[in-house]
């Protein structure tokens, strides 16, 4: 595991965590039994994911770190392997990538290389960032502004910005075009970043799971809705968590951001405009895709999720 940078007694964690759910969840997401989610890299070693499985809920697995030139840059050597272990033992997951940028170019690469490099399984992706490079000359703001824009582009899942109290505070990073926040902070007090709601609390790195040798770092819960959001699967949001009827109903909220689409298939080229959460759209008609998801028909002509995750009705 990628041990955390220590800047004044603050955690400020590459991803490793162990996420205590203490909530009901939607049971159709899941076959592991477990209650706890455990951030996986090649430094857990040989993990035994039939016995992890019966420990853990989720899990968020390495990818890379940096990028060539990079001090410490690597590709995880145990991607693969850990994907393909918590697949087989039923642990929704999903994967996150340690960032080292030095340009916007850079950054754009980076997320070209992590998101061919992750598993077609994976449930959402994840930002960590929490390292200013000495050869930086640009905002981090600016750089994280260009992974997610490249990420945008290239998948509809989750993205989520992850990083350490003390540097989410000090470089004034921006949480809110992202689908969730993580925050490092290794106390008994919750973090505290200026304008950011935290979702998920990194607190310790002391946790254990089983099948699993040595430390693993601990998170809490914090939005609990959002956090499940992440691990929901497409059959579950296709059965259980979409509205399937406009009866009775004269508009609809996001709850969460989400985007118009000139196509009910939601793909890359069909992308439009981005909603903020909070707004309230007319709708006309509800349809489904050939796999199953519901969408609402804006009096526009664009459509937009009828997840209820991310909209409700009015």
């Amino acid at each position: 595991m990628h041990k955390l940078l220590q800047r004044f007694g603050i955690g400020l964690a590459a991803m490793a965590a162990v996420v205590a759910v203490g909530v009901g969840l939607n049971t159709t997401t899941a076959n592991a039994a477990g209650k706890k989610v455990a951030d996986i890299s090649q430094y857990q070693g040989n993990i035994n994911w039939s016995k992890a499985s019966k420990d853990l809920k989720y899990a968020i697995i390495r990818v890379q770190h940096g990028s060539k030139g990079d001090k410490g840059y690597m590709v995880d050597s145990a991607r693969n392997t850990n994907a393909n272990g918590a697949y087989k033992y039923g642990v929704p997951f999903g994967q996150y990538m340690f960032a080292q940028f030095t340009s916007v170019k850079d950054a754009q690469q980076e997320a070209k290389d992590f998101y061919k490099r992750s598993n077609a399984h994976t449930k959402f992706f994840v930002l960590d960032e929490e390292q200013r490079m000495s050869s930086a000359t640009k905002s981090e703001q600016t750089y994280v502004n260009a992974w997610l824009k490249t990420m945008r582009k290239l998948t509809n899942k989750p993205l989520i910005l992850y990083s350490g109290e003390y540097y989410a505070t000090a470089h004034k990073l921006d949480f809110s075009k992202f689908d969730g926040a993580w925050i490092a902070k290794y106390s008994s007090v919750k973090p505290s970043v200026p304008g950011v709601s935290a979702d998920l609390w990194q607190y310790t790195s002391k946790g254990r799971v089983s099948g699993i040798s040595g430390n693993v770092d601990l998170n809490k819960v914090l939005d609990s809705s959002t956090v499940n959001s992440w691990f929901k699967s497409a059959a579950a949001h296709a059965t259980t968590s979409y509205y399937q009827t406009i009866s009775g109903v004269t508009g609809i909220k996001t709850t969460k951001p989400v985007y118009e689409y000139s196509s009910i298939n939601f793909t890359k080229s069909a992308r439009g405009t981005k909603v903020k959460a909070g707004t309230k759209l007319a709708v006309k008609a509800i349809t489904k895709n050939s796999k199953g998801a519901y969408r609402f028909q804006l009096t526009n002509g664009k459509y937009v999720t009828a997840n209820q995750s991310y909209v409700a009705t009015y």
